[in-house]
C-alpha cells in the first residue's frame, strides 16, 4: 500500500537518494529544504512518515523534530544524522522525542530501505518485559560480549604499553593495531557504537605512528594515551549501563528504548542449560551442532561427553521415548541423531531411525546406533535405516566409563563420541545451511555465529588460516565469510588459495572488512570474492546478503547436479563424487561398494500404465533411495530407469544386505496406472567392491553392469554380487 512521506533535508544528494528509494517502492514523497515549510505541510496534511535531515536552511534537524512533536505526537520520525553524538542526545531523541529510527550517513540504500519498510509494517509493540527474537538476539550477544569486554580492554592497554616500552619492535605495534581493530568491529556489531567509534580512532592513531615511523616520539604516544583513556571510559560506561550507549544500527531497526531501560540484558539462568523450544532460541547454542540422543542412559552421561567437536559447539538434546523423539525432530532442525539399540529387539530403534529419516528435510540426516554388538545382521539393518556409525560398547558398561568403537582403539569415550559427532555432521549433505567463518577476533566470531545461528544456520568458526583447506574438505560449507585483515596472511590470500581448487570455484565467499574504500572493494572482487560486508556488521544486511548468496548457490547447484524427477545426482555429478570417494579410499586404505540398479520391465510399465505412471515409479524409487542408506552414501540416476549407489567404507556383502531390504520395501509399494489400475514394481542390481574387484572406475562400473545383466538373466527381482 502506498504511503505518504514528508522529507525535510538540505543536502541535495541525500534528497535525491531518499526520493529514489521511496518512489521505487510506490510511495508518495514531499520534500522541502526549510523547517518552516515542513511545519506548514504537517499542519494541513497527514503523513505516514517524516524523515528529517541533520541540517536545513533555517533550523537544525533536532530543533525541527522538537517543533514537529509539538504539532504531531503520533507520526513516526526518522532522523538522518551526519555525525555521531553523545549517548545523552540519543536518549533524548528516542525517549523524549520518540524518534523511531536514527540513521548515520553515509546511507546504505538497501539497508535503509529495509529499515523503513519495517517501520511501515511494524509488528504489535512488545509488552513491557517480553522479548521477541530480534530483541532476544541483541540482548544475548551484548550479554556475552560484556563478559569478556574488560579482559579485551586490559589486553589492549597491555599491548600498547609494551609497544611504548619497545618502540624498535614493530610486531608489538602491529598487535596493538590488531586488537584495536577487533575491538572496533565487535563492539559496533554488538550495538555499542560509541565504543566502536573510539576504538576506531585509536586504530587510526596507531596506524599513523606505524606508517609515519613515530614510535620513538613521546608526543605521539601522548595522543594514544588520551584516546585509550576514552576507550576505557566508554567500556566502563557500557558495563555500568549497557542500554545507555547502545546503537542499534547493527540490527534491523532502532526501536524505542523504553522497555530496554527497565529490562536487564537477557542471559540464561545460572548453572542451567537452555533447552531450545524452537529453531529461534538463542543462548550461545543457536549456531551449534544439534544432536538428538534417544537412550535410556542418564542424560548427564551424554551431555558431558561432547562439549564441542573440533572447535564447534555441540548441543546434546536427550529423550527416552519414540514419540518424544519424533516431536523434537519435527520442532527443531537436527544435525545428527544417536539411537540406543537393543540387540535382543532391534526393531523399534531401526523403525525410529527410518521414521525420523522420512520426515520432511531429513532424508540426509546422519544417524548412529549405540550397541553392545556389531553382528552382520545389525550392520545390514542399520545401513538400510541410515546409520552411518554403529558405536559398540562392551556389555554392562556405561557410556561414560568405557565406551569403545568397534575398532578396539584405546581412545576414551569422550574422544570416541566427539569423533563420531564430527563424522556424522561432516557426512551430511543438505540440512541446515553451513557457514564457515574465518576471523582472528573470537568475540566477533561469536557475535556473527549467534546472529546466523538464530536464523537456522550451522556456523563453524576458524582462526588458523593454515587449516582452511582441510576444513573445507571435511565441513563442506555452503558459504565462507572471510575477514580481510588478519595476522600473517590476509583474507585476499586465503580466497585466492580457495579459488585455485576447482572444487570450490562456485563456493560463495563474502569478505568482512572495516575498510570500505574503492580500492578495498576492487581487491576483494579481484581476489575471487563474491561480495563484501562492512564492519561493524549490520544484522539485517548480514542476513540478507548471506541468504541471497546461499539461495543463489543452492539453485545453481541443484539445476546443474540434481535430476528434477528423482532428486538424485545426475550422471556427471555422481561421477565427480565417486572419483573423490575413490581418491579418499586410495589415500586412507579404505573400501567402498557400488550397486547398479535397474527397474524391472520398465518399458512394459510405460506401455501398459502410461508414461505418467512411469514417472511416478522413477520418482518413488528416487525418494526411497534418498530416505534409506546413510548420509555419506552417494545416490544417482544413471540414465533412463537405471540408478546407481556408492556405499562408503563398507563391503559389498553389507551393502547388498541393506539393498535387499530396500528391494523388499519397494515390493510393498502400490502404484496406480492412468486408469486406476494397481500394480507393483521390483528392481535388479549388480554389486561390486573397490578396490578388491577393480581399481579403476570404468572397470568397476562395467563389472557392476555385467552382474546386473546376470540378475536379469536369473529372472530379475534380485541382486548379484559375484560372477
Amino acid at each position: 500500500m502506498s504511503k505518504r512521506i514528508l522529507h525535510a533535508e538540505q543536502e541535495e544528494s541525500v534528497s535525491a537518494l531518499i526520493k529514489t528509494l521511496f518512489v521505487a517502492r510506490g510511495h508518495e514523497i514531499t520534500q522541502t529544504t526549510m523547517g518552516s515549510g515542513a511545519v506548514e505541510k504537517i499542519i494541513v496534511n497527514d503523513y505516514d512518515l517524516i524523515v528529517v535531515g541533520d541540517e536545513l536552511d533555517d533550523i537544525d534537524g533536532i530543533g525541527l523534530i522538537v517543533k514537529l512533536r509539538q504539532l504531531n505526537s503520533e507520526t513516526p520520525i526518522v532522523f538522518i544524522s551526519k555525525i555521531w553524538r553523545d549517548a545523552r542526545i540519543y536518549q533524548q531523541l528516542v525517549k523524549e522525542l520518540r524518534v523511531a529510527l536514527v540513521i548515520h550517513r553515509p546511507i546504505k540504500a538497501g539497508l535503509f530501505g529495509a529499515q523503513l519498510e519495517n517501520l511501515f509494517y511494524k509488528p504489535t509493540k512488545l509488552i513491557l518485559g517480553e522479548l521477541g527474537p530480534e530483541e532476544t538476539t541483541l540482548r544475548t550477544l551484548q550479554s556475552n560480549y560484556l563478559r569478556v569486554l574488560p579482559e579485551r580492554v586490559f589486553k589492549l592497554q597491555e599491548s600498547i604499553n609494551e609497544s611504548k616500552a619497545s618502540p624498535e619492535d614493530s610486531n608489538l605495534l602491529v598487535e596493538s593495531i590488531r586488537l584495536a581493530h577487533n575491538l572496533k568491529g565487535t563492539a559496533a556489531s554488538c550495538g555499542f557504537g560509541i565504543l566502536g567509534e573510539s576504538a576506531g580512532s585509536l586504530e587510526k592513531a596507531l596506524k599513523a605512528i606505524k606508517d609515519g615511523g613515530l614510535a620513538h616520539y613521546d608526543v605521539a604516544w601522548e595522543e594514544i594515551d588520551l584516546i585509550l583513556h576514552l576507550v576505557a571510559a566508554n567500556a566502563g560506561a557500557i558495563s555500568e549501563s549497557p542500554t545507555a550507549r547502545v546503537d542499534r544500527r547493527a540490527f534491523a531497526t532502532l526501536e524505542s528504548f523504553e522497555a530496554a531501560d527497565q529490562i536487564a540484558i537477557a542471559s540464561p539462568p545460572p548453572n542451567t542449560e537452555a533447552l531450545p523450544h524452537d529453531n529461534f532460541d538463542t543462548f550461545d547454542m543457536s549456531a551449534a551442532i544439534r544432536v538428538l540422543v534417544v537412550s535410556n542412559e542418564s542424560e548427564s552421561q551424554f551431555k558431558k561427553i561432547v562439549p564441542d567437536s573440533h572447535g564447534q559447539a555441540v548441543q546434546v538434546i536427550c529423550c527416552r521415548e519414540k514419540d518424544e523423539a519424533l516431536a523434537i525432530a519435527q520442532r527443531l532442525s537436527l544435525d545428527a541423531v544417536l539411537v540406543d539399540i537393543d540387540t535382543a529387539q532391534p526393531g523399534p530403534s531401526l523403525n525410529l531411525a527410518r521414521e525420523i529419516r522420512s520426515l520432511p528435510h531429513y532424508d540426509s540426516l546422519p544417524v548412529a546406533f549405540l550397541s553392545t554388538s556389531k553382528h552382520q545382521n545389525y550392520l545390514e539393518d542399520s545401513t538400510h535405516a541410515g546409520a552411518s556409525i554403529m558405536l559398540e560398547i562392551p556389555a554392562n558398561t556405561s557410556v561414560s566409563n568405557g565406551g569403545r568403537t568397534g575398532s578396539g582403539a584405546d581412545d576414551g569415550p569422550d574422544e570416541v563420541f566427539a569423533e563420531a559427532i564430527n563424522y556424522l555432521v561432516n557426512a551430511r549433505q543438505g540440512g541446515r545451511p553451513r557457514i564457515l567463518l574465518m576471523d582472528d577476533d573470537r568475540d566477533f566470531c561469536q557475535t556473527v555465529a549467534g546472529t546466523l545461528g538464530q536464523e537456522g544456520m550451522l556456523v563453524k568458526t576458524l582462526h588458523e588460516p593454515s587449516e582452511i583447506m582441510q576444513t573445507l574438505h571435511d565441513y563442506h560449507p555452503d558459504l565462507v565469510l572471510l575477514n580481510i585483515s588478519m595476522p600473517i596472511v590476509t583474507g585476499y590470500d586465503i580466497c585466492r588459495m580457495i579459488r585455485r581448487d576447482n572444487r570450490y570455484q562456485d563456493l560463495p565467499i563474502l569478505f568482512l572488512t572495516s575498510q570500505t574504500g574503492l580500492e578495498t572493494r576492487l581487491a576483494a572482487f579481484e581476489a575471487g570474492g563474491d561480495d563484501y560486508l562492512p564492519k561493524p556488521v549490520a544484522r539485517v544486511e548480514l542476513l540478507t546478503r548471506v541468504r541471497v548468496r546461499l539461495e543463489r548457490a543452492r539453485l545453481l547447484k541443484e539445476r546443474a547436479n540434481k535430476d528434477h524427477l528423482t532428486g538424485l545426482l545426475v550422471r556427471r555429478a555422481f561421477m565427480d563424487e565417486l572419483q573423490e570417494m575413490a581418491e579418499e579410499s586410495d589415500r586412507n586404505g579404505l573400501i567402498f561398494s557400488l550397486a547398479l540398479i535397474d527397474i524391472d520391465h520398465f518399458k512394459k510399465i510405460n506401455d501398459t500404465y502410461g508414461h505418467f505412471s512411469g514417472d511416478q515409479v522413477l520418482s518413488q524409487l528416487g525418494k526411497l533411495l534418498r530416505k534409506r542408506f546413510r548420509a555419506e552414501d552417494i545416490r544417482g540416476r544413471w540414465g533412463g530407469e537405471e540408478f546407481i549407489v556408492a556405499f562408503r567404507h563398507i563391503h559389498k556383502d553389507t551393502a547388498g544386505g541393506a539393498l535387499q531390504r530396500a528391494l523388499e520395501e519397494l515390493r510393498l509399494i502400490k502404484f496406480s496406472g492412468d486408469h486406476g489400475e494397481e500394480f507393483g514394481i521390483t528392481f535388479s542390481a549388480g554389486l561390486v567392491s573397490y578396490p578388491d574387484e577393480a581399481r579403476d572406475l570404468e572397470t568397476l562400473i562395467k563389472t557392476a553392469d555385467h552382474r546386473l545383466y546376470q540378475a536379469k538373466e536369473k529372472g530379475r527381482n534380485c541382486l548379484v554380487s559375484n560372477g
